[in-house]
């Protein structure tokens, strides 16, 4: 699972959202713990009027995702990309050295962070530990998602020698509940693999920053408050979040309710992309699946850079489309994502930073410091 924390590197529009607007119906909600509260009317984020007339384009993404692999060792029941399903039509792969040296150094070069998967687990990757050695030595700022299932004591000793970044676990709250989502995932195995790691990542000052996540796929609002009591004391932040389906709709019964007049025009296209493993250029990874079979691969990082891609004919038609909200032919049609748009004011409560969009809700441990992958 992919956290959407990354501070905007570039200039949107934020406007503040009053009583009485065009954006939304009623006051939001939350829903997330026991006892539904009304929250204060958020910000929304918006692409800038230039950037939405084609005149400003950021000279190179905020922040980029690096396909390690698309290969998985689990087959998460609301998982989009696993195989077997009609809509994935990809070949299955690893990204060579050659492909990930030539991304990560252009990365360092334009001050990109970088997020060290995208579909895929990215530990079924035999040279993933070189890979983010190779990324900690050109000094970027890096974080991944895992499942947790293979990351063994072996690969804990050694990960926190020499990482710097951030490393986020999907939990998804207890016993049950996990291994009815990530099947065949053993919960006790995932939780001892996690502990060892946060004792080792002690013993060496805490050099990585740690997080757990949860899916929102049915758990109730008092499962959901045993989840934060029980991980947040020991990592850095526990991240709550909503599901989407294979088109972006969400699926989950919504933590934080909006009813929504209209969506806002998607900043994606202007913050970031995706490099699959064999190279390829995409804009979300609501393509990632289908990428393959849709006009949305804009180029491919062996016959250019990724700055061409960002700058080229492909990727400015799509960012055209976009601002112009003609979605019809395009998997933006239904996507939802956008509720992530919506920012909350931040909030501390007994040393816990709580920040909230209408996707996540991240509740930050702030007796163990900063995340480092917002630094």
């Amino acid at each position: 699972m992919m956290i959407k924390k990354i501070k905007n590197f570039f200039h949107f529009n934020k406007i503040k959202i009053k009583e009485e607007n065009e954006w939304l119906l009623s006051p939001p909600i939350d829903r997330t713990l026991p006892g539904s509260r009304l929250l204060p009317y958020p910000a929304v984020c918006q692409p800038t009027v230039e950037q939405i007339n084609g005149g400003e384009v950021p000279d190179f993404p905020a922040y980029i995702a690096v396909e390690i692999t698309n290969v998985c060792n689990l087959q998460c029941v609301h998982c989009n990309y696993r195989y077997g399903l009609d809509h994935y039509t990809r070949d299955r792969g690893f990204i060579s050295r050659g492909i990930l040296e030539k991304v990560l150094k252009e990365a360092k070069g334009n001050g990109a962070t970088v997020l060290m998967n995208y579909d895929g687990e990215p530990l079924m990757h035999k040279n993933f530990l070189e890979y983010l050695e190779y990324a900690t030595e050109l000094g970027l700022n890096t974080y991944f998602n895992t499942n947790g299932t293979l990351f063994s004591k072996d690969f804990a000793d050694r990960i926190v020698k020499f990482y710097k970044g951030s490393i986020f676990f999907s939990i998804d709250g207890n016993k049950e509940w996990m291994e009815k989502i990530r099947i065949p995932a053993k919960y006790d195995k995932v939780v001892e693999n996690l502990n060892y790691f946060l004792k080792v990542n002690e013993e060496h000052g805490w050099p990585i920053t740690v997080g757990v996540s949860l899916c929102n796929l049915g758990q109730t609002p008092h499962e959901r408050k045993a989840f934060l009591y029980e991980w947040l004391p020991k990592v850095n932040y526990v991240s709550m979040g909503e599901v989407n389906d294979k088109f972006g709709t969400m699926i989950s019964d919504p933590m934080t309710v909006l009813k929504i007049k209209k969506r806002p025009i998607c900043v994606v296209p202007w913050q970031t992309c995706g490099i699959c493993f064999n190279g390829d250029v995409i804009p979300c990874s609501i393509y990632v699946t289908r990428a393959n079979t849709t006009n949305a691969i804009f180029g491919n990082v062996n016959n250019q850079s990724i700055k061409e891609i960002w700058h080229g004919d492909a990727f400015q038609n799509f960012r055209k489309m976009v601002a112009e909200e003609r979605y019809e032919k395009s998997y933006c049609d239904k996507c939802q994502r956008w509720f992530s748009q919506f920012y909350f004011p931040a909030v501390i409560e007994n040393e816990v930073k709580i920040e909230r969009n209408g996707y996540w809700t991240t509740y930050q441990n702030l007796k163990k410091g900063r995340l480092n992958f917002r630094e």
